[in-house]
């Protein structure tokens, strides 16, 4: 990132994904130009890494990435509370990247807490090589309002235990069920992932990757080798620090 006088130049690693107004690094940009009054203009390349339409926040981290970028950038000086004020504009999930690490997101997610966790906790992330479209999945999703709402303190009790064991059995994902009725193969590979010694799996978000959680970074190396070798997808072992950031 770069000041670029008075243009907007935004390039992308991906040719798949689209770098018109309609990416959401360059509404981040609209949006800071806007709050801040700053006028200049900017060049952008992003180094495209994480899979589209995954259900893993690729193009909000990005977002959110952007905001920082040009905060710094233009020495404007906003705090973290204005950054997820303007993450919020973005999206419902794109105020959780202003902290990163893990976190409890609750409103419409633009209340955010950080959570520290205990002991490093490591995933296998496994993108089956085709996006899922999230509007679909939501448009499909039917929600029963009810006065019964799921209280998620045991979740959070055995996020806190550093137990794996304990916390894959406490894994949820609402989205599972319409998800797996529009992408039938997905539900197919994460029968394919219970196989394995894993603590538990999920689907990540609206999919289409899902991620199984292993009782220790050594039990992941034999899993992740094993999996490449059914080349369902492409697969990312991802560890947690005892700070919650990911590696």
């Amino acid at each position: 990132m770069e000041d670029s006088g008075k243009g907007m130049e935004f390039t992308c690693s991906n040719p798949k994904l689209s770098v018109g107004e309609d990416n959401l690094v360059l509404k981040a940009v609209r949006i800071f130009q806007k709050e801040s009054g700053i006028s200049r203009g900017v060049k952008i390349h992003l180094e495209k890494g994480i899979p589209v339409g995954a259900g893993l926040g690729g193009g909000s981290s990005d977002a959110v990435a952007t905001l920082f970028g040009l905060n710094k950038l233009w020495q404007v000086g906003y705090d973290e509370g204005k950054l997820v004020s303007l993450a919020g504009e973005l999206g419902s999930d794109t105020p959780f990247f202003v902290f990163g690490n893990t976190a409890i997101c609750k409103g419409r997610g633009e209340l955010v807490t950080p959570c520290v966790l205990p002991v490093p906790y490591t995933y296998i992330i496994l993108y089956p090589r085709f996006e899922v479209s999230t509007a679909t999945v939501y448009n499909n999703f039917k929600i029963v309002l009810t006065k019964n709402l799921k209280d998620v303190s045991f979740f959070l009790q055995a996020l806190a235990s550093g137990n794996p064991e304990r916390l894959g059995a406490s894994l949820y994902n609402r989205l599972e069920d319409v998800v797996f009725r529009l992408y039938p193969d997905i539900g197919k590979i994460k029968k394919t992932l219970a196989k394995f010694d894993f603590c538990g799996t999920l689907l990540s978000g609206s999919g289409s990757a899902l991620y199984g959680l292993c009782k220790g970074e050594r039990d992941s190396k034999e899993i992740e080798r094993q999996i490449k070798m059914l080349d369902v997808g492409d697969v990312f072992v991802v560890t947690s620090d005892v700070n919650g950031n990911a590696k």
